[in-house]
């Protein structure tokens, strides 16, 4: 008996891996002084820089989104502060968000992006 339940138990395991799949995309950002809205190389303070990300296929679920840093580069005579992060998540896209502080002045920032969500190909029981 132990064993018939431990070989459907792997049945139905098996099966459900096989029934889903995972969409994945992803691709670069970036900003400098020159882009429009730029501000993390002016004044003091908070402040932010966005960029809209459109994916090239809409996902079937909202996805995950991780994004990451490539390149930085700050003027050396103050500290390096940033916060980076995907926000307004969709099926369609999402926004990337670059945050600094304080004395930074961040001349220019890219990174990478990748975004995920499982599908479903098969019948769900």
């Amino acid at each position: 008996m132990k064993k018939l339940i431990l070989t459907l138990g792997l049945f139905l395991m098996v099966s459900a891996v096989a029934f889903s799949q995972s969409q994945v995309l992803s691709g670069v950002w970036g900003g400098n002084s020159e882009t429009k809205y730029y501000t993390l190389h002016d004044n003091q303070g908070e402040r932010k820089f966005t960029v809209e990300v459109s994916f090239l296929k809409p996902f079937e679920n909202k996805p995950d989104v991780t994004v990451g840093i490539t390149m930085i580069d700050v003027d050396k005579s103050t500290a390096v502060k940033y916060a980076v992060k995907p926000i307004s998540v969709s099926r369609d896209g999402f926004t990337v968000e670059v945050k600094t502080w304080g004395d930074t002045k961040i001349l220019s920032i890219g990174g990478f992006w990748i975004a995920n969500a499982e599908t479903s190909t098969g019948s769900e029981y």
